[in-house]
């Protein structure tokens, strides 16, 4: 998990990054009920939590059912889909736990699209985001 670990200093170190912790009992509990959480996943909670990278730059979020966020008739069509992370611009980051976790994004219109296989997890996301593209 060392790409991950730099992944996590990173982010740290954007200026006005704060991140909560994510208890483990949540984590537990969250394992449960989901089947197949992906263990990168698991493991940015555990090591990094969740909350703003920079000043409102980008939300990482703890799993969050599109129900507390859509409106009913979009939440019904994102059932499975759990988000991840908010671009504070209508876009959201989820996986489709119900269809073996694929990775994508939730655009302004409330629908989910897979990146395909460029981009198939939060952590790769994040990293093309905040360490390769703060690195370029």
């Amino acid at each position: 998990m060392k790409s991950i670990d730099h992944l996590i200093n990173e982010l740290k170190a954007i200026r006005g990054s704060e991140f909560m912790e994510v208890l483990d009992e949540w984590i537990e509990d969250a394992r449960n009920r989901y089947e197949g959480m992906p263990d990168d996943l698991i493991y940015l909670y555990r090591h990094l939590g969740y909350g703003n990278v920079g000043d409102s730059r980008y939300m990482i979020h703890a799993l969050v059912d599109p129900k507390e966020i859509y409106d009913p008739e979009t939440a019904k069509e994102l059932d499975g889909c759990l988000i991840v992370g908010d671009d504070y611009a209508g876009n959201c980051e989820a996986y489709d736990a119900k269809n073996g976790w694929v990775f994508g994004t939730i655009a302004d219109d409330g629908r989910f699209e897979t990146y395909g296989s460029e981009c198939n997890s939060f952590v790769k996301f994040l990293s093309e985001w905040f360490v390769q593209s703060e690195n370029a």
